[in-house]
């Protein structure tokens, strides 16, 4: 290879590195903006076990009412869980699991963590994944997703849903 054509793809390749450290750099100042151009920082409560990830500015909307089979797929394949169930409201997702009669133990930070990273890695935009196992709290989340999947629009199912959220069982 000629020194010319040396020189020229030594040009090149620190061009394309300075060109991806620059975009990694702008990657990481951005900030989300509401509808009013407002900039919010990503909330995260008391119960929230997972801190949301940085957004791209190219992302499409999760589809929950397609998408949410998948996503409790894959919380089902986790040892501890049997079943699981997901409903959402704006950024928050609420997740009921039923343990496997093989799990002798209880809800753990480690399990909560789990299945926030696999609702968080479907949707980024998930910023509080509140998980209960509480019967009485599974029974609500399974007939909202009921009422949800076959078109029912309960008017109360937020107020449901953040209620359940705000447990203190659910919220550890």
């Amino acid at each position: 290879m000629s020194m010319k054509r040396k020189g020229i793809l030594a040009t090149a390749c620190a061009t394309l590195a300075l060109a991806v450290l620059a975009g990694c750099m702008n990657a990481g100042s951005r900030l989300n903006t509401n509808e009013n151009g407002a900039t919010n920082a990503p909330q995260v409560t008391a119960g929230s076990s997972v801190m949301p990830e940085a957004t791209s500015a190219i992302q499409t909307a999760f589809d929950w009412v397609s998408g949410r089979a998948g996503v409790e797929d894959k919380i089902n394949l986790l040892s501890e869980i049997e079943k699981s169930r997901i409903v959402t409201t704006g950024s928050t997702a609420l997740v009921g699991v039923t343990f496997a009669r093989e799990y002798k133990g209880e809800m753990t930070q480690r399990i909560q963590n789990l299945i926030a990273g696999i609702v968080q890695e479907a949707d980024p935009s998930i910023q509080v994944v509140a998980v209960t196992s509480e019967k009485e709290d599974v029974d609500k989340i399974n007939a909202i997703a009921d009422q949800l999947g076959g078109g029912a629009l309960n008017p109360d199912a937020e107020s449901q849903i953040d209620t359940i959220v705000r447990n203190v069982t659910t919220m550890q």
